[in-house]
């Protein structure tokens, strides 16, 4: 639950947030109040897409460091969908992509890299469907 602002640059930013959170949270108290237990948890998101210098970077940093009335995510320099995924991370589910090689989509080859890590005699017999399981058994070493 919360509110995302933009604004046109750092400076700006910097100049009308806490403002703007008043505001926002004046004109929408009776619903937040509606929220019941999740009112503990509004965010207030401010972005910008112009580039900050050093001074305003770090008072920037200082936005979400301010824990009253709201928690805050405040980000500059946004200029594409992924730097924006990225600034609202700690709203988002956790992200995870796993980065799969060519080879690694053919399941077959998957499988066979796997067993000859862990018995190598055993890669083409295991998947040969002429070769008897209890012999599969075996060459992988499996007490019974």
């Amino acid at each position: 639950m919360g509110f995302v602002c933009s604004f046109d640059d750092a400076g700006a930013m910097l100049e009308r947030w806490r403002d703007t959170e008043t505001a926002l949270l004046t004109a929408h108290s009776p619903a937040l109040q509606r929220g019941g237990d999740k009112t503990w948890n509004v965010y207030c998101v401010f972005l910008c897409s112009a580039v900050p210098d050093k001074t305003q970077a770090r008072e920037v940093r200082w936005i979400e460091e301010n824990l009253e009335r709201t928690r805050k995510i405040a980000a500059c320099g946004l200029t594409n969908r992924e730097q924006v995924v990225n600034a609202l991370l700690p709203l988002l589910p956790i992200q995870y992509q796993p980065v799969l090689d060519s080879e690694e989509f053919d399941l077959t080859k998957r499988l066979k890299k796997r067993i000859s890590d862990i018995a190598p005699a055993a890669t083409n017999a295991a998947l040969d469907d002429a070769v008897p399981p209890n012999e599969i058994v075996r060459m992988l070493g499996v007490q019974s």
